[in-house]
């Protein structure tokens, strides 16, 4: 017997079909609706039910597709607004967690830039000012120097790999915290598959072009220099986690699209 003449099958094939939410629940409503009909089944069977009419049995006392998609639909209406912000905070600690991480890769990206084309690009302080209070603390922390500018310059460029990669080491562990508590539980799974990744490659993508835009224009941090390095290790980061999750929003759109 195909599927096609199979009712189990063609009634699973509309449910899957008129389902609404997240895949998660799709996945939960289909296996939860196929035990029933297949415990049905069989009670029908050991009642003397020829197959056929225990399928038909078992689809009839589950109920139409219609009002299983209907009484799913209240269900995500009547959603407790706690459980939305629940998904909503555990969204934005994985996103904080990435961000971290992704800051941390910038911090590597920095460090090739240092080694391929000088500190200068990172940490420049040419044509710049510097106080005389920073100038004896980057002279201190770096005895060698030659000058306060060149003093600073290796300061700034080895800030820019060291806090940033101790900043990804602080999203790798909250990362590894964020799926413990999903492990736990602690998603409900309210909100639409496409939230995060949209909402992800929108903040990725705004902070890769800000920081694409500073790199050129040569922009000061604190109201001290920077190299062009400094800003563009970030952007190139950014706009990647931005293209990364630009395809998973579009895989969503066609998986919902076939539906």
């Amino acid at each position: 017997m195909t599927s096609t003449d199979d009712p189990v099958e063609s009634y699973l094939d509309q449910l899957y079909v008129g389902l609404r939410g997240s895949p998660r629940q799709g996945r939960r409503i289909l296996a939860e609706a196929e035990d029933h009909l297949r415990e049905g089944i069989a009670a029908g069977l050991a009642a003397g039910l020829t197959e056929r009419e225990a399928q038909e049995q078992a689809i009839s006392s589950f109920g139409s597709v219609r009002a299983v998609v209907r009484a799913h639909d209240r269900r995500l209406r009547q959603v407790p607004g706690l459980a939305v912000l629940a998904d909503v905070a555990m969204s934005a600690w994985r996103l904080g967690s990435l961000g971290l991480l992704a800051v941390g890769a910038s911090g590597l990206v920095a460090a090739v830039m240092n080694s391929v084309f000088g500190r200068v690009f990172v940490g420049s302080a040419r044509g710049s000012a510097l106080p005389l209070v920073g100038c004896r603390h980057w002279l201190s922390n770096w005895p060698g120097a030659h000058s306060c500018a060149q003093a600073y310059t290796l300061e700034s460029s080895s800030d820019a790999v060291s806090l940033r990669v101790f900043a990804g080491l602080v999203g790798l562990i909250l990362l590894g915290g964020y799926y413990l508590a999903r492990r736990r539980g602690w998603t409900r799974g309210v909100l639409p598959d496409g939230f995060a990744p949209t909402v992800a490659m929108s903040l990725f993508g705004a902070a890769g072009l800000g920081l694409l835009v500073l790199s050129v224009h040569h922009a000061s941090v604190l109201g001290l220099p920077a190299g062009q390095g400094f800003y563009l290790s970030g952007a190139v980061v950014a706009l990647a986690m931005a293209a990364a999750f630009a395809v998973q929003v579009q895989r969503t759109l066609l998986r919902h699209a076939r539906r």
